[in-house]
This record gives C-alpha cells, sequence and structure tokens, in this order.
C-alpha cells in the first residue's frame, strides 16, 4: 500500500515537470531538439491560425472555399480524406500532403525500373477548418502529424511534426556515432535527407496556407 501511494505521488509530482520538459525532449532518444520550423504553443501542440478580410458575402466564401478545398488534390497533390462539413457558417476536411520522394528497392531487376520502385518519402497530416463571417473567415490548421519512411535505429516513422524530425535526426546521429568510419558518410546523408525533408514539409503546409489565405481575394486583370 506504501510503494503504491509513493507511486501515485512520484507521479503527480513528475507529470508537471515532464510537460514543462516536453519541448525539449525527442521521444525516447537523446539528444538536443534544433529549431523547430512549425511553430507551436505553450503545450507543443502546432497551430496556424490567422483572419483574412475580403470583399465576399459569406454565402460566397463558403462556396469559394469550398471550390479550394476540392482543389487541394490537384494543386498541392493533397488527398482530402473526410467530407466537407458545417454548413453555411464553415467548412473542415482532414489533409495528407504527400512530400519528397524515396527510391526503394525490390531486389528485382525489371524493365525500365532496375528494380526500384517510388514512394512519398513522407506524409504531413493536418486538420483544416476555414470559420466564414461576411466579408472576413478565419482559418485554422492543427492536428500535425508526420508519417515518415523507416531508418536505422531508434527512429520512429510517426508523430508530431517537429518531435518526430528531432527524434530521428538524433537516432541518426547516435548511429553514425557508433558506426565504422566507412559508414559515416552514409549516416551523414540520411541525416542531411531528413533535414531537406523537414524543409519540405514546412513549405509544402506554407503552399496551403498562401492558398488558404488567397483564394478570396478579387484578382485585377488589368
Amino acid at each position: 500500500m506504501r510503494r503504491l501511494f509513493l507511486l501515485v505521488v512520484l507521479s503527480l509530482v513528475l507529470s508537471p515537470i515532464y510537460s514543462q520538459n516536453l519541448m525539449n525532449v525527442a521521444f525516447d532518444t537523446n539528444g538536443p531538439v534544433g529549431k523547430c520550423l512549425f511553430p507551436q504553443n505553450e503545450s507543443g501542440e502546432i497551430i496556424f491560425t490567422g483572419v483574412v478580410e475580403c470583399e465576399f458575402s459569406a454565402d460566397t466564401i463558403i462556396g469559394l472555399a469550398r471550390e479550394f478545398i476540392h482543389s487541394i488534390s490537384k494543386r498541392y497533390k493533397a488527398d482530402i480524406s473526410s467530407e466537407l462539413e458545417g454548413g453555411i457558417t464553415k467548412v473542415a476536411c482532414d489533409v495528407e500532403l504527400k512530400v519528397g520522394k524515396k527510391y526503394i528497392s525490390v531486389g528485382v531487376w525489371a524493365p525500365d525500373n532496375i528494380g526500384t520502385w517510388e514512394k512519398a518519402a513522407s506524409t504531413v497530416k493536418f486538420g483544416l477548418l476555414i470559420e466564414v463571417r461576411n466579408k472576413k473567415y478565419r482559418y485554422t490548421l492543427t492536428n500535425f502529424v508526420t508519417d515518415r519512411y523507416r531508418i536505422p535505429g531508434e527512429g520512429k516513422d510517426q508523430g508530431p511534426s517537429n518531435m518526430i524530425h528531432w527524434q530521428r535526426v538524433n537516432s541518426l546521429t547516435k548511429e553514425k556515432n557508433h558506426a565504422r568510419s566507412k559508414e559515416q558518410n552514409r549516416f551523414q546523408a540520411l541525416i542531411d535527407f531528413e533535414n531537406a525533408l523537414y524543409e519540405a514539409e514546412y513549405n509544402a503546409v506554407q503552399d496551403v496556407i498562401n492558398g488558404v489565405k488567397s483564394f478570396a481575394r478579387i484578382e485585377d486583370d488589368f
């Protein structure tokens, strides 16, 4: 009974400490967290939000918002995985952005393929909400999760976009530090690829945000 009591007390004491350090810990892989491209709040959540003013009525903005969301799949090679919701005051959907390319060897020669096939190096998933009023609307992107390809070591495949990146970089760095000299370059190349992919994920999301900000602007053709 005393042991159970101590465990409860320790959990209550450590839980706020853990939450305070969440932004400085990369899962279970020891290592520093570098610059986070995606902005985080005090709870470590990634949220993009803003208000856009325009000259259209709420009904017109809703129509334009629906057209924009349907166009995402072609303009950004994204998948819309849920129906539009919210009626006349808002539209919402889940978005999956395919980012980068990874070539997988299948170990068998094939004509024009040479034993490899191509897949997305990562997928960034998030929720998109557009709330509408007359002559203005608010956009919010939340619940960011990144799903990447498998790597050596302790690197996880899926997690919050900032944390999954730095956890993987730390994992690869650990592997590099313990690798033979002839393997150093290979692990450094993997680290460089992870960093480039992280930036590409951020840029892909920014492209969507730029589209959200501009779909209701009046274009001057003259």
